[in-house]
């Protein structure tokens, strides 16, 4: 399934800090947007809420960077970073949908900005760890499917249209079976 840029759209208009220029240089997410499916919207529709409303609370300007949005291992990635400090680099993620996370510093020694940055950091890995159980295609209650080409987080539809559509492409291709090599 295609993004769909109407959802993408609806985010960033939504979300200012969403916004992204299809600039030649910049953050992965400003070049690419959204490497992810439709039926993650929702989740990160709410998590943007979230964010802002955690800004809203402490009284503070967002200063909140995406830096790339995408699907990794069948879930969800949200690496950012702040205007203060924008990573380059954020996680490293394992194949076992374990990732290893590089938290943006507090460059200000400012304990309310370290308080805010540290909810930002659990509503992305909330979002994160909920992808698990999300259709990242249509968005409806779903889990990792780890016996597909690739790992991903399917209803039990969209998982059998992929199943039906891989065989489909074997047999487009005429694959040969070991019972076609008969002596």
């Amino acid at each position: 399934m295609a993004i769909n840029d109407d959802w993408s759209a609806s985010l960033q208009n939504e979300f200012p800090f969403m916004k992204r220029e299809r600039a030649e240089e910049g953050t992965i997410y400003q070049r690419w947007g959204f490497e992810c499916a439709a039926g993650w919207y929702a989740l990160l529709s709410d998590c943007c809420l979230r964010i802002t409303e955690e800004y809203e609370q402490a009284g503070r300007e967002i200063d909140f960077i995406p830096l790339q949005i995408k699907e990794k291992f069948g879930t969800l990635r949200f690496y950012y970073g702040f205007k203060d400090f924008p990573q380059s680099i954020s996680a490293i993620d394992f194949s076992d949908s374990q990732s290893l996370r590089f938290s943006p510093s507090n460059q200000q020694d400012d304990e309310e900005i370290a308080l805010l940055r540290q909810a930002i950091d659990d509503i992305i890995s909330e979002t994160e760890e909920q992808s698990k159980q999300i259709c990242e295609f249509c968005g409806e209650k779903g889990s990792l499917r780890t016996d597909l080409r690739w790992k991903k987080t399917l209803c039990d539809h969209c998982y059998n249209e992929q199943i039906q559509a891989f065989k489909l492409r074997q047999q487009n291709r005429k694959i040969p079976r070991s019972e076609d090599y008969k002596d």
